[in-house]
């Protein structure tokens, strides 16, 4: 996995929240990723499901992938503002794995530039 460095020059975020990515860090997490074009249209909807494995205010946020993603990584701007506490009970992702009590749910939206 190529890792990213998500800022411009030097800005780390000034709301960067320590305890938060203590808590963050090695929890089980639920991804939804949504795929838009400029005008809104979506073009592709993802699930994915796995741990942290490491949090960093310049580097993002890396998450290690389980079930049919087993053993590949994704790699995430560092916004912690998108991770919220889970309701207890059991997922199930896009592939139809059973995803038992997550620990946090994010969603991202990606739009594509104008072409």
């Amino acid at each position: 996995m190529e890792r990213t460095d998500w800022l411009d020059k030097n800005e780390i975020d000034p709301n960067w929240d320590e305890a938060f990515v203590d808590e963050i860090l090695g929890a089980l997490v639920l991804l939804g990723v949504t795929h838009r074009q400029p005008d809104g249209t979506v073009t592709k909807e993802e699930q994915f499901h796995g741990y942290v494995k490491s949090v960093d205010p310049r580097w993002g946020i890396t998450i290690r992938l389980e079930g049919d993603d087993v053993r590949e990584e994704i790699n995430l701007p560092p916004m912690l503002e998108v991770f919220g506490r889970a309701e207890p009970g059991i997922y199930t992702d896009q592939a139809g794995n059973a995803v038992r009590e997550p620990d946090f749910i994010a969603y991202w939206t990606v739009t594509s530039a104008k072409s």
